[in-house]
């Protein structure tokens, strides 16, 4: 992502319906861009972070699809978000399929991890898309989750 992308960051971010079972909304476009700096210092860091999901025809700004670690118990993640003008499109699992090929073949990952929220079955559905397998639930950012998982040696077959 870069910097031009804060405004339509700030708009998901800013979306209560969009961010129901992310967090709370933020409210300011300070806040959204200090969130992007924060997701893309993680490249430095430690060679994770979003990249920003771009409509193939109009170039428009679709959302973010990445890996980062969670926090309590540094396993990678696949987290994403979609803008809603282009759910229901397939961008988070097209994306998605890149992001875990990324992880496995650039990054040498030998598995990745999603949570969700129980109630949060469009997520969950693009977890199964993606091949990942339920792995059971724990608290994942001070919320009971559930959780999903993709070994590399899946994709090779």
């Amino acid at each position: 992502m870069v910097r031009e992308d804060a405004v339509y960051i700030h708009e998901m971010r800013s979306d209560r319906e969009l961010m129901k079972y992310i967090r709370e909304p933020q409210t300011s476009i300070e806040d959204s861009l200090r969130w992007q700096q924060l997701v893309s210092s993680f490249w430095t860091i430690n060679g994770l972070g979003l990249f920003a999901v771009i409509e193939k025809h109009s170039g428009l700004f679709a959302g973010w699809n990445g890996l980062w670690t969670v926090p309590e118990t540094g396993e990678v993640e696949i987290g994403y978000a979609i803008a809603r003008k282009f759910w229901r499109m397939g961008f988070a699992t097209e994306s998605g399929k890149e992001v875990l090929d990324y992880g496995f073949a650039t990054l040498g990952l030998e598995r990745i991890v999603a949570v969700a929220r129980p109630e949060n079955a469009p997520s969950i559905r693009v977890m199964q898309k993606l091949g990942m397998q339920g792995a059971g639930s724990g608290t994942y950012y001070g919320i009971d989750m559930i959780k999903y998982e993709i070994y590399a040696s899946a994709t090779d077959e």
